[in-house]
């Protein structure tokens, strides 16, 4: 099969997005299959076309970049080019250019499948005000002309924007998760000095949605119990143009002391040795822009607990593994709560390693999809 991938950003560029694509078309390569990824040439220091993991990248140049988004004046002529001459073309969202590439696979006869990763909640600013009623509109079209929408869990599509619209198009798979192999480079535990104990950790992009101002707000409150408690934060600081959380926030991490430290970014096998080296994995985040968390599945995949945000999705996690608990949105108390209690009893949230690496198999996902690809190809 030759799959056509659209997506606004990809790698080296860090997101669940890019994550979960990326997971999936190493997957669908090894099974021999020939995929091209069109996406946003957001570094100007990255090649336009670049082979990677055995798949061709085609970057389109960037005029602007314009909040969470990018303005491309070649993009579409070349997502046009390109659905000539693929299978099929599956689609990630958010992303302005949806229904543009929909119609033009439409056109074509090719059949078209959209992962829809989350809703869309750009920053307050002006590009909100502007470019929100445009992209909503271009996902809504687009999932009119998908042939199959893809959700991450079933409670998700039942609940989010888009997809409760298109309930009889929309099927769901958990996302494809996995650990890269410990490094033998120094160890986290040497680095940062997790030997103090309990290390409470967070793997994301300082962004408003993920909850950080939420866990800010938790550490006294856990430290008040436990004065020996650690918070320690893994991940990019600033991704967003114009989006200046994480210097916001600063003081207020500064004032917390050695309770609470950002690390950076890691690597894939430092993450595993971050998953392994903390005590329980927080996942605060506050709306519908987190579809499931694929942080808390890999904190999972290490032997480690969570606790999340009851919100629809994200729970799911939580709900099928017994691997920790869920709070209400946007309550640091109930998290700093939540948290106590796991730290108290962390056997209660052991949980089945074997059941949870078969939940959340790679191998399961893109066996999916393949099927899936293979059904809307087939002759009707």
């Amino acid at each position: 099969m030759r799959i056509l991938t659209a997506q606004t950003y990809y790698y080296p560029h860090i997101s669940g997005v890019t994550v979960y694509s990326r997971r999936l078309i190493r997957e669908l390569v090894l099974r021999g299959h020939e995929v091209t990824i069109l996406t946003s040439h957001f570094e100007p220091h990255l090649p336009l076309r670049e082979q990677l993991d055995g798949a061709m990248i085609v970057r389109s140049p960037v005029a602007v970049l314009l909040s969470k988004g990018a303005l491309m004046p070649v993009f579409l002529w070349q997502a046009a080019r390109l659905v000539s001459s693929h299978d099929v073309v599956h689609v990630h969202l958010p992303q302005a250019e949806a229904s543009f590439i929909s119609l033009v696979a439409r056109a074509l006869r090719k059949p078209v499948v959209m992962t829809y990763h989350c809703d869309i909640e750009l920053p307050p600013g002006p590009a909100r005000v502007l470019a929100t009623p445009l992209i909503r509109g271009s996902h809504y079209l687009a999932g009119k002309l998908a042939s199959r929408i893809v959700v991450n869990s079933a409670e998700y599509g039942r609940s989010a924007r888009l997809t409760r619209h298109f309930p009889k198009k929309t099927v769901s798979v958990f996302p494809p998760i996995e650990l890269a192999d410990l490094d033998e480079g120094e160890p986290l535990d040497a680095k940062y000095s997790f030997a103090q104990r309990p290390v409470i950790g967070f793997v994301g992009r300082f962004a408003a949605e993920k909850g950080i101002e939420v866990l800010i707000d938790a550490v006294p409150l856990v430290v008040r119990q436990i004065p020996e408690a650690r918070f320690v934060l893994a991940g990019m600081t600033a991704q967003v143009p114009g989006e200046h959380l994480y210097e916001r926030l600063k003081p207020r991490m500064d004032a917390l002391g050695a309770s609470l430290t950002h690390i950076g970014m890691l690597s894939d096998s430092q993450l595993h040795e971050f998953y392994q080296a903390i005590n329980v994995l927080v996942l605060p985040s506050v709306n519908s822009t987190e579809s499931f968390g694929m942080t808390q599945a890999e904190a999972m995949l290490a032997g480690t607990p969570v606790v999340a945000s009851d919100l629809p999705g994200v729970r799911d996690a939580v709900r099928v593994t017994g691997m920790g608990l869920t709070t209400p949105v946007g309550d640091p108390r109930a998290l700093s709560r939540a948290i106590i209690q796991v730290l108290a009893t962390p056997d209660a949230f052991r949980g089945d390693s074997a059941a949870v690496a078969a939940l959340f198999d790679p191998t399961r996902t893109v066996r999916f999809y393949e099927a899936l690809f293979e059904e809307l190809l087939a002759p009707s």
